[in-house]
């Protein structure tokens, strides 16, 4: 139907509180290279790339990436979980909310897939989630707008809503004429000259822009 409501959102630092769980997660698989332990504020500042690219930019060589994610990485943030990670304040009542205004829900992450499926259903928002895009399902990644317009290839819709915390999730979302909301409680910043459409102090912010 060409006239469907689509909203599209990322995952961390948007519908999941997991800076815990990044950061711990990703400081446990440097360590285990015998690099010094990264600051929080440098592995929160990553999130939103694909874990390869953050594992690099913390310090791991190229050719351990992999290796490291797979080993120690992945297994620590499925595991922890329960302890390090939690859905937004109202979470579960703006996605009802949502669906009851008749809002197709979607999500984009620069994550994998069995993480994000584990970290989804860990916090309790697996049900509420209609289709998602992980990293390993695409050639693509942000900022491409090709890897929003994979996911958004089998929907006819006359809104699209993108709600992003992270620079390269807005590119994205813009180059393909999505109505643009920074989550500002988020774990990313804006460069001075990059609009945004609308500004959300908290996820229930959405309800005012979502009619």
């Amino acid at each position: 139907m060409a006239n469907e409501k689509i909203i599209v959102f990322d995952l961390d630092g948007v519908l999941i509180d997991s800076e815990e769980a990044n950061y711990q997660a990703f400081a446990y698989g440097i360590e285990q290279l015998g690099l010094p332990r990264p600051d929080r504020q440098t592995v929160i500042s990553l999130v939103g790339l694909k874990a390869s690219l953050m594992l690099e930019k913390l310090g791991c060589p190229r050719q351990e990436v992999e290796r490291i994610f797979k080993d120690f990485v992945q297994p620590f943030y499925i595991d922890n979980l329960p302890q390090l990670a939690a859905p937004m304040p109202n979470a579960v009542t703006v996605l009802e909310t949502l669906k009851q205004r008749d809002y197709r829900i979607l999500a984009c992450t620069s994550g994998d897939r069995r993480t994000q499926t584990a970290a989804l259903q860990g916090v309790g928002l697996w049900s509420a989630i209609e289709t998602m895009l992980a990293a390993d399902d695409s050639p693509f990644a942000k900022p491409d707008p090709r890897y929003l317009q994979q996911l958004l290839a089998p929907y006819d819709y006359q809104t699209l809503l993108h709600v992003e915390d992270a620079e390269v999730g807005i590119r994205m979302g813009q180059a393909c004429g999505a109505v643009s909301i920074f989550a500002e409680y988020g774990y990313g910043s804006l460069p001075a000259d990059l609009p945004v459409d609308y500004r959300l102090t908290q996820l229930a912010d959405i309800l005012a822009i979502a009619l």
